[in-house]
């Protein structure tokens, strides 16, 4: 069985990858040891995937998801 993968238009790309950026490039992420950017990449599509196409609740998750694994 095929397993659908969502398609994202080009400007939802352009947010998804504004994110990335944006996320990659703050002190929370320098500063962790154990989050890779392709951890961070995969959960962002992944809350892409759920219908989340607002770049400041995207960057927010993934930045508190960051924030967790750094106080664990």
């Amino acid at each position: 069985m095929l397993h659908s993968k969502p398609v994202y238009d080009p400007p939802t790309l352009a947010v998804l990858r504004r994110v990335l950026d944006e996320v990659l490039t703050d002190h929370l992420f320098l500063k962790s040891t154990s989050t890779s950017a392709l951890e961070i990449a995969e959960f962002i599509l992944g809350q892409a995937a759920t219908g989340e196409r607002d770049l400041e609740r995207l960057k927010s998750s993934a930045l508190d998801k960051i924030a967790a694994q750094l106080s664990d």
